[in-house]
This record gives C-alpha cells, structure tokens and sequence, in this order.
C-alpha cells in the first residue's frame, strides 16, 4: 500500500474533524471523567484554531485516494532555570490511524513526516505524551523508536464537585 504525506489546510477541516473522532472517543470511553465526548462543532473550531499556526503543523496520511490517519506537531520552547536547562523540542500532540489500516506503515510514515520536520528546524527531541490505558499505542510507540522519558503520576485529592 502506497502511503503519502501533505500538509493539511483550512479546507481539510471536515476530514480532520472525522480522523479526530477516532482517539476523541477511545479517550472518552476510558476516561469520561477527563475527555469530553466527540463533537463535530467543537473539534471543527479547535482544529481551525492550530491550522495556519507557525509553532503547529498537521498532516494527512492517504493511502491511495483514502484519507487513513492525521498528526499534529507543535514545537515548544522551554526556558531554563537552575534546575533544568532550556528546551526546544517537537510534541506530537495527536496522531490517529483508522483501525482498517493499521499495522500497515500509516503511523510510521505520519512520525518519520514529523521527524523530517524537526530536522529541518534543527530541533533533536521530538516527544509525545499517552495516557497510561492506552497500551496499543504504548506498544505502537515504542515499535517507532520512542522511550519512556517522564512517568507522570496522578492522584484524586479526595474532592467530589
């Protein structure tokens, strides 16, 4: 299966809102509590709200004439302080593959885009964060050459609202 890469504009919204819907509700059905259900409107104006961004950057994956994946990277800048020292880096914020395709190079095309990206802005640590249910994309992560770096812990404090 031939895979190609290109840059999403303004008028792939509606294509993005659907990919997105993908990692949306698999979010949503594991942790109701922290993602809000799928809603073609507000993904539709968030997803608007990054495009065209110079520190964001969102790809489609075809695979013939077939939409089948999407990532979006934004590059942070941490300052240093006297503990740590500054940071520019490349977060892969989202990144979904239809469930028909993959296991078929999909996401590894979308992170070597991504990776090509960062190299040609002279940044070196690209980094994504996933909730710790999520042990498929662990396991797919890890197959792409990403490594545990932080292990963010969280606790309730006790409070219902």
């Amino acid at each position: 299966m031939a895979i190609t890469i290109r840059d999403a504009d303004e008028s792939d919204v509606d294509l993005l809102v659907e990919l997105s819907r993908i990692g949306q509700e698999l979010h949503a059905d594991a942790l109701p509590a922290y993602f809000e259900r799928h809603e073609s409107r507000a993904a539709a104006a968030w997803i608007r709200s990054r495009l065209g961004r110079a520190e964001s950057r969102t790809w489609i994956a075809r695979a013939g004439d077939v939409p089948v994946g999407y990532v979006v990277a934004v590059v942070r800048d941490r300052p240093g302080d006297a503990l740590c020292k500054p940071r520019r880096t490349c977060e892969i914020e989202e990144i979904a593959v239809s469930p028909a395709h993959r296991r078929q190079g999909v996401a590894r095309a979308l992170v070597d885009r991504v990776l090509a990206d960062a190299r040609a802005r002279g940044i070196r640590d690209v980094e994504l964060t996933s909730w710790s249910f999520n042990a498929d994309a662990h396991r797919a992560f890890e197959a792409l050459g990403f490594r545990p770096r932080i292990v963010r812990f969280g606790r309730d404090s006790g409070t219902r609202s």
